[in-house]
């Protein structure tokens, strides 16, 4: 079941439904080549099992939530802080949408949501996160969000015969509110 956490215009952040979700999470991790390349699964084969637990091990953090729509209550995909530090206040960004979701502003719309709750109601100080070089979709979305390159660490992403940048991006709370004003 779905709780609105965080609303917004078309869709919703709720806390994850492992239940509910773990079918569609393992059906996207295995026929999913852009997404499952992308975190690392499309190497192996995943049951509903594993499945289940990597949600299960997602869900312990404080702020995994599932991209939920807001008419249809359809499970579009996860969007999470994790490797939090306290000391820095800051932590790691993390997204996916399923197939059906994407290139529709729905991504764009719950970096959002997260990005205002992790910046205006918990106070971090900055949001880092990694994107492959070759995903020219979510890195036009997160510099639109905001988000600078700070870094690469060059050709140490092999995917279909070649190796790839990792693109080491952040947001910091003193430009993004800027942005918001």
């Amino acid at each position: 079941m779905y709780y609105q956490k965080i609303k917004g215009e078309r869709i919703y952040l709720s806390p994850m439904d492992i239940n509910q979700e773990s079918e569609i999470i393992t059906q996207w991790f295995n026929e999913d080549e852009t997404l499952a390349s992308g975190s690392g699964f499309y190497h192996r084969l995943l049951g509903i099992e594993k499945v289940s637990d990597l949600l299960a091990k997602w869900n312990e953090g404080p702020f995994a939530f599932s991209i939920v729509h807001k008419e249809s209550d359809a499970f579009m995909g996860h969007v999470t802080l994790f490797d939090l530090s306290a000391h820095e206040q800051a932590a790691t960004l993390g997204i996916y949408m399923g197939i059906p979701y994407r290139n529709m502003g729905y991504g764009k719309e719950a970096l959002t949501l997260l990005i205002d709750y992790a910046f205006r109601t918990q106070r971090f100080m900055a949001l880092h996160l990694q994107v492959y070089g070759f995903n020219d979709n979510a890195l036009h979305v997160y510099q639109q969000i905001g988000f600078q390159e700070c870094g690469r660490w060059h050709a140490c992403y092999y995917h279909k015969g070649q190796f790839h940048d990792i693109v080491l991006m952040e947001l910091l709370r003193e430009q993004w509110q800027k942005q918001v004003k």
